[in-house]
């Protein structure tokens, strides 16, 4: 009996010794565990702030944009009014031009009246000279009248260049000659940096399309934009099943424009 005891005793004493190693090796490993998120969250962390930063600077960016814009509006303006200046001037060439005309024709008149007259000579010859310089005045003015209509047209197709951007610009969509890539990418907050900005027409506000070929793989609303970079949040909901936006996508104008 006593040898049935003191074999119990000791499997009782085995069986605690084994559940205290295996509690003391569980929470060794909870304590490595806990080592390694607290490491991770501080690494998240750096990356969110670090993120934070460079949105203030892109956000403080925008105001610059802004200002572009106003500078935009302002070229216009004086497109505008060159475009009125050379109408005004084409407008008082060509009456210059039907008064040169009507002289020309009645010193044609004169000269006929006077016929073959002796003694006329020296006046018609003043006549005909004064014919050849109206004439000449003439040619001057139409080519002064071809000039300013070519001015005209030029400034007429800058001024279109220019309100077409502008109206892009107001409606918030982007430009649709832009062509980018993504830089970098932030899957846990869901959003991505462009390789271009302002200067290749990407507007605040307007929706993108992230191509791999020739297929549309998901689409972005841009939220802040500096001069060569902008910042765009992945609309997840148009992210096609299986597929996920990587760094070197292609970016391109969105045919929806504003959200």
């Amino acid at each position: 009996m006593a040898n049935t005891f003191g074999i119990l005793a000791a499997l009782v004493l085995a069986f605690a010794a084994f559940v205290a190693y295996k509690n003391k090796e569980e929470h060794q490993t909870q304590i490595d565990a806990t080592k390694t998120e607290q490491v991770k969250r501080e690494r998240n962390t750096n990356t969110f702030n670090t993120l934070l930063d460079d949105t203030k600077g892109l956000r403080e960016e925008s105001v610059v944009t802004n200002g572009a814009r106003d500078d935009f509006n302002a070229k216009l303006k004086l497109q505008n009014d060159e475009n009125k200046a050379a109408e005004e001037a084409i407008t008082t060439k060509e009456a210059e031009l039907k008064e040169t005309k009507e002289r020309v024709a009645e010193a044609k008149d004169k000269l006929a009246e006077l016929g073959d007259l002796q003694g006329l000579a020296a006046k018609i010859e003043a006549l005909k000279s004064s014919v050849d310089q109206l004439e000449d005045e003439v040619a001057v003015l139409k080519a002064q009248n071809s000039q300013l209509r070519g001015n005209k047209a030029s400034t007429a197709e800058r001024s279109a260049a220019v309100s077409k951007v502008l109206s892009d610009r107001n409606s918030g969509r982007s430009l649709p000659t832009l062509k980018t890539s993504v830089a970098n990418l932030s899957d846990t907050l869901g959003f991505v940096t462009l390789a271009a900005g302002d200067n290749a027409g990407v507007v605040s506000g307007s929706k993108l399309d992230v191509k791999r070929g020739s297929e549309t793989i998901a689409q972005l609303t841009v939220t802040a934009v500096s001069e060569n970079t902008a910042t765009a949040d992945i609309i997840s909901s148009s992210l096609k099943a299986g597929e996920s936006v990587s760094v070197g996508d292609s970016v391109v104008a969105s045919e929806e424009g504003a959200r």
